[in-house]
């Protein structure tokens, strides 16, 4: 062999020699960048959930010190006010989802934060009802867009690890509750000790317990400008807006889907109706007579309260998670909505307690406690529902999960509005009368379902 080729062959095989020694190591970086950046969204968005449900608990008791103090307002006019957060998420989730597609991931999870962090200054500033709306859109808009984004970066960073995604997404369903149960004890500490005027640096803030939980807001923000790397992303061919319209309304129209909406909306409704209204009634200085409730919790007392209930539903949802293969989803529902009205019942008679010290009171705790157990089945059935429904669609699986989101916003807003006037007209008991009703329409819905179901639903959602 002639001395050149001996020389090129030593050269190649070197070249080769050392790519194979650096493809470990590439690998490596690979793994712990990867690894790195789904620590950074998960805790990244239970952080921002924990700053966004704070802010939410917050303003209920910041609704009641300025009907107290400088003018008044109503439950219906905070229920409009509230809701529009949700109107701003369900127009912007949509429209921030697609530009995170085009223009990355990133970018539109940043800016989940900042908006968050700017509309909760404002507040700290102000009892103007306009610019108190403004700041409801702007929380409504960090929603929309860190939510879309995030659940596209954690697919794009976990494509062909499907066990790996599975773990991911259930950990991001997690931080929901998590950041809920923070966040009920965040704002009761917040608002006990800086919920009064101050004067800070010469800026006087009407509450300073805002500008504080902006610092939550900060430092998720940290969290993911540290973590996150550039995912991997792949071109998708898109049709016009027209058509992607006509075809989201046309599986929407689909029988096993239509049927099954008013039910998650009734629920959704009764989650914006006590969340965004039993603060400020359990808080408030409001009374009626026979309602032992009305003003009887301090914010602290709530607070820990609120974490306690939203952490025993997560610890439900759980448990229900492991046995739901075993029944029909509607099944599951209908004996979840059951929960519910123990629960309602249990909240009513307590309410109408002479007093906490009663004998009566543990074991309604109690009821209420295994009421709320129950009623913990009814989301993850929805889901695995929802996914029975796509296997007739399975071009479709993307935009009949999507619907989740939809469902969860029209709910909650409808719940929002309407609870304010039944909380003017009943108080606590007031929205106890919405939640049966919102009951009654959910339990009609799933016995026509189940009457009705197709067989592709059923086989499948007895197998799975």
């Amino acid at each position: 062999m002639p001395l050149t080729e001996i020389h090129v062959e030593k050269e190649t095989r070197g070249v080769g020699e050392a790519d194979s020694s650096r493809r470990p190591s590439i690998r490596k970086r690979t793994t712990v960048s990867i690894a790195r950046s789904l620590f950074a969204v998960i805790v990244g968005t239970l952080i921002l959930r924990l700053a966004a449900q704070t802010m939410g608990l917050m303003l209920q008791s910041y609704f009641e010190a300025i009907n107290q103090n400088h003018f008044p307002l109503s439950h219906t006019v905070t229920g409009l006010i509230t809701a529009s957060f949700f109107i701003a998420e369900m127009i912007g989730a949509p429209l921030l989802g697609a530009m995170s597609d085009r223009y990355g991931r990133k970018l539109f999870i940043y800016l989940g934060p900042i908006l968050g962090a700017i509309a909760v200054q404002i507040t700290s500033m102000t009892i103007i009802i306009w610019l108190l709306v403004f700041t409801r859109i702007l929380e409504g808009l960090s929603t929309a867009s860190s939510v879309p984004a995030t659940l596209g970066y954690i697919s794009e960073a976990t494509a062909g690890r499907p066990r790996l995604r599975a773990r991911i997404m259930g950990l991001f369903e997690i931080t929901l509750v998590g950041g809920i149960a923070l966040g009920a004890v965040a704002s009761g500490y917040l608002w006990e000790y800086f919920g009064n005027p101050r004067e800070v640096l010469g800026i006087h803030l009407t509450s300073p317990a805002f500008s504080l939980n902006g610092l939550i807001y900060l430092l998720s923000l940290a969290i993911f400008i540290w973590g996150l790397s550039n995912a991997r992303r792949s071109k998708v061919k898109r049709s016009g807006a027209a058509h992607e319209i006509r075809r989201h309304l046309a599986i929407l129209r689909t029988p096993s889907v239509w049927r099954f909406v008013p039910a998650w909306l009734a629920i959704f409704s009764l989650i914006g109706l006590w969340t965004n209204h039993s603060p400020r009634l359990f808080k408030g200085q409001d009374r009626i007579a026979d309602q032992l409730l009305m003003g009887s919790i301090t914010e602290v007392q709530f607070g820990n309260g609120f974490a306690i209930l939203a952490i025993f539903f997560g610890a439900g949802v759980l448990v229900w998670s492991f046995y739901l293969g075993r029944w029909r989803k509607t099944g599951v529902m209908l004996v979840a909505t059951i929960g519910l009205f123990v629960t309602l019942a249990a909240v009513y008679a307590i309410n109408h307690l002479e007093s906490l010290s009663s004998f009566f009171y543990y074991p309604l705790m109690g009821a209420l406690l295994a009421g709320l157990l129950v009623l913990s089945g009814f989301t993850p059935a929805a889901l695995t529902y929802l996914a029975d429904v796509t296997e007739s669609h399975k071009e479709d699986r993307g935009s009949i999960m999507g619907l989740y989101s939809v469902f969860l916003g029209v709910g909650q807003f409808i719940g929002t509005a309407a609870g304010g006037k039944f909380a003017d007209w009943g108080g606590i008991d007031g929205l106890l009368l919405l939640s049966a009703i919102l009951g009654l329409v959910t339990i009609y819905t799933l016995v026509s379902l189940r009457r009705q179901e197709t067989p592709v639903v059923i086989a499948s959602s007895t197998s799975s």
